[in-house]
């Protein structure tokens, strides 16, 4: 999964359950099957090449994989290290060799405050190939609390509830195709997979989302269904198979979003970056696509489009003012954005969904609509339908129409 992720992020999910609670069910047989999966994730927090060191302000307990070790007090600082493929750990005086270590609230109901990260769950440290990995184990729901407020505007009121159930959903179904994806870990805490921000991000309304929503997920035939998602469509979803390249049933297929698009209230709906061509050769240059040789930039055009009008096939022209050769570059779908980038280059282009012009003196002028890959759920059109009366059901649906909301039955 940034505000909503582009990212990659890869899979997205869904959910069921009506708003402010008058549609709540009450009995599973309201909902088509049970899913059995576990309900534990764990969140890759930070990693250190041999040595780490953290401050923690809460009371916990250091346990190794055979005992407790000792009590940590808030406000102390704890160093782990890896000297010749060994982990250790020294708290002031105190020196200790182990496998690894786990962090352990002394009382259930406290939180593990990490560096200033305020963490549900316990906190385990381990030597990933003299890598020092520190890895927060927790259960799904309470991860999803401190997903929601960093991937989906709250709005005001009760305005965008129904899209937080929804995406709450989402979240939950992304977060279990996750699960072993990784070694020893599960879930990057940024756009990798989704932001997670901890305790401290928190919201009531984002929690209620939550839990109105627990243990749901959307199905594909049985299974969780593969679910992406985004910021803004501009109007319509994209295929799968031409962003990722993932062949896959029809509810991931791309859908209009209303003859009036609903994520029209984006700030991303419509948008413009101008270059420089200077600034357009630099980009290819840094994504080492073409040598210093060339640079004089000839042409830009856009060869081939998707059928919904985003762009699949761009092409540039170049030439050397030295040696007088001539060269062009391809670039086809989503890596499109990744190389060309806004035009102060600190984000990928918004979207694919783009026209171009080059003037007369040959800077390029682009102007698109959406922001993110387009798969799957758009977060700001969730947000539309919500505004004006949709439910959590009615929007997952939407997006990923054929698909079924089911009951995930954990095994704890």
């Amino acid at each position: 999964m940034n505000f909503f992720p582009l990212f990659f992020s890869l899979t997205v999910l869904s959910f069921l359950l009506g708003c402010s609670g008058s549609e709540r069910f009450t009995k599973k047989e309201k909902e088509s099957e049970v899913i059995s999966l576990t309900n534990e994730v764990r969140l890759l927090v930070d990693e250190a090449v041999n040595e780490k060191e953290i401050f923690i302000n809460s009371k916990c307990f250091v346990f190794t994989e055979e005992e407790k070790k000792d009590l940590i007090n808030p406000g102390e600082i704890l160093k782990f290290a890896i000297s010749n493929n060994n982990l250790s750990l020294r708290k002031g005086d105190n020196f200790y060799e182990a496998e690894y270590f786990q962090l352990i609230p002394v009382d259930s109901i406290q939180f593990l405050i990490c560096n200033e990260m305020k963490l549900r769950g316990k906190l385990k440290i381990i030597n990933n190939s003299n890598s020092v990995m520190m890895i927060n184990t927790l259960d799904l729901e309470s991860y999803l609390k401190g997903v929601i407020p960093k991937e989906m505007p709250l709005g005001k009121g009760n305005e965008n509830y129904e899209a937080l159930k929804a995406f709450a959903i989402c979240a939950r179904t992304y977060s279990l195709q996750q699960l072993n994806s990784k070694k020893n870990f599960d879930l990057y805490i940024d756009v990798r997979d989704q932001v997670y921000g901890g305790v401290d991000v928190e919201s009531e309304i984002s929690n209620s989302g939550v839990d109105e929503t627990k243990n749901l997920i959307l199905t594909y035939d049985g299974k969780p269904a593969k679910v992406f998602y985004h910021s803004t469509c501009g109007g319509k979803t994209e295929d799968v198979k031409n962003i990722f390249g993932i062949d896959s049933a029809h509810y991931l297929s791309g859908i209009e979003d209303g003859n009036d698009p609903y994520c029209s209230i984006s700030p991303s709906y419509n948008w413009e970056e101008d270059y420089t061509p200077e600034i357009f050769i630099e980009r290819l240059k840094n994504a080492n696509l073409v040598n210093y040789d060339f640079d004089v930039l000839e042409n830009v055009y856009i060869v081939s489009r998707f059928k919904s009008g985003r762009v699949n096939e761009l092409r540039i022209d170049l030439s050397s003012s030295q040696a007088g050769e001539t060269t062009s570059v391809t670039l086809k779908g989503n890596t499109i954005r990744s190389v060309i980038r806004t035009s102060n280059s600190k984000r990928i282009l918004k979207s694919i969904w783009f026209d171009l012009l080059m003037d007369e003196n040959k800077n390029i002028i682009i102007t698109g609509k959406g922001y993110g890959h387009g798969v799957g759920l758009c977060q700001w059109g969730a947000i539309g339908q919500s505004r004006a009366g949709k439910n959590f059901r009615e929007i997952l649906f939407h997006f990923f129409p054929g698909t079924k909301i089911s009951y995930l039955n954990d095994k704890n």
